[in-house]
Formats: structure tokens, C-alpha cells, sequence
């Protein structure tokens, strides 16, 4: 029996553990058969299983409910259970490796919520963070690692699994608008982003409201939740994807409008959804993000809405984070040999899910032992 992704809480260990004994006694009946042939990118499974059938795990799940079709949850209503039941590219890369480990490697998912900025934080060792693996399409950059306003970085808090799919930045706009390009966006224009995402970076970065580290315009007005307002000096304040790096005060910015008129005003949002629906009524003229959630708010449209300025140039690694402890390296090694037999060494990617959802699940029962 293959139990479910959903279905599986640390007190189904027992029952699960029998299953797979039973499985193993079966299969070692006078059968001299050769082994089956696996692909090349799984020639580690058989290692990890075995070890896995000695030392079982069960892995508390915390995944980013609102990046559809990357990471999502079924519904958007925390009240409601199925706000924990997890949806799109990455659960589904985790339902085949529960079922590549023979389901000797179990997974909780727990819906995170809306707000993205340093989710990746959140797998780290605290008593008030329970999740032993976080994933929501969040790209692997080394200053993630470290918590925020920590410059020394002697500490890191987490660490990234390999790479198991590579986004594009881009921008979503109507489908009658004029924007093409980067170097389209003046002042006259105003650009929906999250805070805290590649998205937010890149494009303060290609609009030229930040240099290529990260610090703002000196002049530009940054308006917090509270209306308050600041305005920036040479290198006073930095926006980068990373919270350790982003200078600390203004995590609650709202609106920032630089000096110039070469530059567009940035509008901050609350959840994926809140963007697509500005873009949509024309309350902002373009949503800055990855290309594949754009894509697939451009494809439920009905022809409203398209995306342009796609970086090819610049793809960007989407990873696991896990605890920076021994216990969260060892995950994070099995996790990663797993993966790499589902992804065939990375060659599987979102555009092969998109059109097969069921790739890895035919992987894994393809190269299970």
C-alpha cells in the first residue's frame, strides 16, 4: 500500500515500518534473478534505502502556500485543514520521494502561509520552528543562510539542498502594454513585487533603483506600513533577497519612489494573488517574479495578461533549505541523492512536470530497489 503524502503523521511509523519488513522478507525468496537496472542518476537509491530501512525518518514538511503552480497550498483559509495539503511542482517531487524511499522517509506538510521573506529561516534548530525541511520555490543564495543583521555570518542558521529546478526572472504586465523590457519602466510606472523575493532584487537591480549591491538610489522615499516615511543617503540603506544583508528598519516598506524620472515606483504586496489582481485591474503596470509563476497567471488569464522581459541570461537555483545541525546534513544528503535519481541528474525539470505531472512518480517506481 502507498500511503499518502497527506495521510502520514509520526504515529503511522510503526505501521509503516511492518509494511516495508514485509516487503523485504518477501522479496528474499529464491529469487536469482539480476537485480533490475536502474538509470545512472540512481545508482545511489539502493544505499540510501538501506539505510533508511535501519534508521526510518519522519520529516516535518514546511512548504510556501502561495506560489502557485511552484508551491501552494488547496486552499488559502488557514481554519481550514486542507490549507496544510500541499500542491504544484515541489510536493510532488516530495510524494516521489516518499515513494522512491519505499516509505521508509515520511513527510508532515505544514502550510506556512503568505508572507515569503525568510521562509527559508524557518527550517532552522528553534523550539518555535518545528519544520525539519522548508520548500516554496526559494532560490539558494549563500547569505540566506545567516539570520538578519548578522554580517560576521560565523553562524550560518541553515543550508541548502542541491539545486532541483532553475527559474527565470520576468515581468508580467497586460496584455496591451507597451513594457517589454527593463528599460522600459520610467516613472510614470508602477511595479508590483514581495518583499524579500529575487524578484524584489532583480528588479530594483535592472531598474536601476539599487546598484548591483543592493543599496537604493540616495534619495529615494520609502514609505512604511505605518506612513512613515525615510529617504535615503549614499549606501544608507540596502534591499537585497537575503535578510541578513537588507538593512534592517525597513521590513515593513511599503512604497519606495526614487529620484528621477527613469525609474519606476514600487508597490508592495501581501500574497502572489494581491499582485496578479493589481496588474489585472491595472493598479500597477507590471508584477516583477519568476517566470514560471507568471507564466501560469499569464495561461488563466483569458488572454489579459502576458510576460516579457525574460532573463535567460540569469536563471536562479530553487532548493530545500534544512537545519545547519548533523541531523539536518544528514537529511539534507539523503534528500539530495533522492532528488537527483527523481530529476535524472537534473535534466527533469519544471517544464517536464508541467507536462507530465506524474514524471517523478513514474521515476520512482520505475528505480526503487
Amino acid at each position: 500500500m502507498i500511503c499518502s503524502i497527506l495521510e502520514t503523521t509520526r504515529n503511522h511509523l510503526p505501521l509503516v515500518v511492518f509494511c516495508g519488513l514485509v516487503l523485504l522478507v518477501a522479496g528474499c525468496g529464491g529469487n536469482n534473478s539480476d537485480p533490475k537496472p536502474v538509470d545512472a542518476a540512481c545508482a545511489d537509491v539502493g544505499s540510501v534505502i538501506n539505510d533508511l530501512a535501519s534508521d526510518p525518518r519522519n520529516v516535518v514538511y514546511g512548504f510556501y502556500t502561495d506560489f502557485e503552480p511552484m508551491s501552494y497550498a488547496d486552499t488559502q483559509d488557514r481554519s481550514d485543514p486542507a490549507f496544510h495539503r500541499p500542491l504544484g511542482y515541489e510536493p510532488s517531487l516530495i510524494e516521489a520521494v516518499n515513494e522512491l524511499s519505499g516509505e521508509w522517509l515520511q513527510f508532515r506538510p505544514i502550510g506556512i502561509g503568505e508572507e515569503f521573506s525568510g521562509i527559508w529561516l524557518l527550517s532552522a534548530a528553534d523550539p518555535h520552528n518545528p519544520f525539519d525541511m522548508v520548500g516554496g520555490g526559494i532560490t539558494v543564495l549563500p547569505d540566506r543562510r545567516y539570520a538578519q543583521g548578522d554580517r560576521e555570518r560565523e553562524k550560518p542558521l541553515i543550508t541548502f539542498g542541491d539545486g532541483h529546478v532553475k527559474i527565470f526572472q520576468s515581468l508580467l504586465v497586460r496584455n496591451e502594454s507597451s513594457i517589454n523590457s527593463h528599460d522600459d519602466l520610467v516613472s510614470s510606472h508602477t511595479v508590483g513585487l514581495l518583499k524579500g523575493t529575487t524578484g524584489e532584487s532583480r528588479l530594483l537591480q535592472l531598474a536601476e533603483i539599487a546598484d548591483a549591491q543592493g543599496y537604493l538610489r540616495p534619495g529615494t522615499i520609502i514609505t512604511l506600513e505605518d506612513d512613515t516615511t525615510l529617504t535615503t543617503e549614499e549606501q544608507s540603506h540596502r534591499i537585497t533577497a537575503s535578510e541578513s544583508t537588507t538593512t534592517p528598519g525597513i521590513e515593513t516598506r511599503k512604497r519606495l519612489v526614487g529620484p528621477g524620472d527613469d525609474i519606476p515606483e514600487i508597490q508592495y504586496f501581501s500574497s502572489e494573488n494581491e499582485q496578479i489582481e493589481a496588474v489585472t485591474d491595472g493598479a500597477v503596470d507590471a508584477v516583477a517574479r519568476g517566470e514560471v509563476g507568471n507564466q501560469h497567471a499569464a495561461d488563466n488569464s483569458n488572454g489579459e495578461l502576458r510576460v516579457t522581459a525574460v532573463e535567460r541570461d540569469n536563471s536562479e537555483d530553487i532548493a530545500f533549505s534544512y537545519p545547519h545541525t548533523p541531523e539536518g546534513d544528514s537529511l539534507r544528503g539523503i534528500m539530495d541523492k533522492l532528488i537527483n535519481c527523481l530529476t535524472d541528474g537534473g535534466s527533469i525539470g519544471f517544464a517536464q512536470w508541467h507536462e507530465n505531472p506524474r514524471i517523478f512518480l513514474e521515476r520512482a517506481e520505475r528505480n526503487a530497489p
